[in-house]
């Protein structure tokens, strides 16, 4: 009895030709699917805008304004970030200046921090109310631009 199951040695599965070509198809096929896979991976982070959240808002005695930072990008060090203060009608308060420089004697301000020379979540800046009127205007950017730009309300 013969067996059938077994190929027979004068028979092909599949010609060169063809068997080529599938080879090749997979090699692109699974080149393809890598470079999707890695190339997810690769994506470059804070590539988007860089933005600080600051809360202004009055002392409960109304003598200061209190400039509580909730959101600060990383990196940001105060010899290289900047306050500016414009009153009402757009003209310059208080020009730019970093806030390692700022003090009440010179721009009624001063940073108020843990100590390092980096800006982080919880510090703030306080600022004399009587030189700065409600409806000033602050900008706080560093050498990237501007990252915080609002009103003293309150």
């Amino acid at each position: 009895m013969r067996k059938l199951w077994l190929i027979r040695k004068d028979q092909e599965a599949v010609s060169p030709v063809i068997a080529t070509i599938l080879m090749v198809a997979i090699t692109v096929v699974l080149a393809a699917v890598l470079y999707v896979m890695v190339s997810g991976l690769l994506t470059p982070t804070g590539g988007g805008p860089r933005s600080m959240g600051v809360n202004p808002s009055k002392s409960s005695d109304g003598t200061t304004w209190i400039l509580a930072f909730s959101r600060v990008p990383s990196g940001l060090t105060l010899d290289a970030t900047k306050l500016e203060v414009f009153k009402g009608d757009g003209t310059v308060n208080l020009t730019a200046r970093t806030f390692a420089t700022l003090t009440y004697a010179n721009s009624g301000c001063v940073y108020s921090g843990n100590g390092d020379n980096t800006v982080d979540v919880g510090e703030r800046i306080v600022c004399r109310a009587s030189w700065y009127v409600t409806g000033s205007s602050i900008q706080i950017a560093d050498t990237g631009g501007i990252l915080y730009s609002g009103a003293l309300t309150g």
